[in-house]
Parts: structure tokens; sequence; C-alpha cells
């Protein structure tokens, strides 16, 4: 598992909450994820690699989107 240092804001928000969470793999950027089952969903607009801290693998800065609208415009 990689510990990965995750920040997520709202779309057009500037305040960051930040946590940290196991993911099997690092996410990559304009990845989508979650972080419950029920969860807001959220896009990866940068990832930056921690190789000198045996703590965090990697920090992940993500915005919330709509996954109604994500859904949609994917699959058609």
């Amino acid at each position: 598992m990689a510990k990965v240092f995750v920040h997520t804001r709202e779309q057009g928000e500037m305040e960051w909450v930040n946590d940290y969470y196991p993911f099997s793999r690092v996410p990559v950027e304009g990845e989508y994820f979650t972080l419950s089952s029920d969860g807001e969903w959220f896009l990866v607009e940068l990832v930056v690699h921690t190789p000198f801290d045996k703590e965090v693998h990697a920090e992940v800065f993500a915005v919330q989107v709509d996954h109604l609208e994500i859904m949609k415009s994917k699959l058609k």
C-alpha cells in the first residue's frame, strides 16, 4: 500500500482539506478517485512523488467534480 498525503478542495474554492490515505498505488494526473463508497469524486490535478520521505509515497492535489456529469459524458 502507498501512503498518500491527499489535498482536496471543492471546485472554485481555495481552501484545501488535507489528510493521509492508503492507496493500492499512487493516483496519476487526470484520474478520478473517491475516498468512500458514497463520497464525492475528485479529479487528480497534480502528483508530487516524495522518495525522500519513508512514510509518504506522494502528495496528490485533487478537485471535487460532479460524478453524474462525468459518467454522462463518458458513458454515452
